[in-house]
């Protein structure tokens, strides 16, 4: 009796050293995928505001114009971002919960599919 408790703590203890790296691993790697999105996303931001600051330019005939109406656009949308900083976190943290109530709930739905 005593060699199959110390069994079962040991699978138990084996279980949940497997559920941690299951665990950090999805967490690892969708730190990955949100870095490699973030970094196309700034080359993709980057990029257009280049051609709009060219294509502003061309239509104003003057090139720095352009690229000074970008930056103002840019600037608008930080101060919009800043007056309404509250309602902006409380969506990012919303969304936040969100995702990760959904990936427990995934977590936990793998598990039933395993038991049947």
């Amino acid at each position: 009796m005593f060699n199959e408790l110390k069994v079962y703590i040991n699978n138990r203890i084996t279980l949940a050293k497997y559920d941690l790296v299951d665990s950090l691993s999805n967490m690892l790697a969708s730190g990955i995928y949100v870095l490699i999105i973030a970094v196309f996303s700034l080359f993709l931001l980057l990029l257009g505001s280049l051609a709009l600051g060219f294509i502003l330019g061309g239509y104003f005939n003057d090139t720095g114009l352009g690229f000074l109406t970008v930056t103002g656009i840019y600037f608008l949308v930080m101060v919009l971002c800043i007056l309404f900083r509250k309602k902006l976190k409380l969506l990012l943290v919303n969304l936040t919960i969100e995702n990760a109530m959904e990936a427990m709930s995934n977590h936990d739905d793998d598990e039933d599919d395993d038991e049947e």
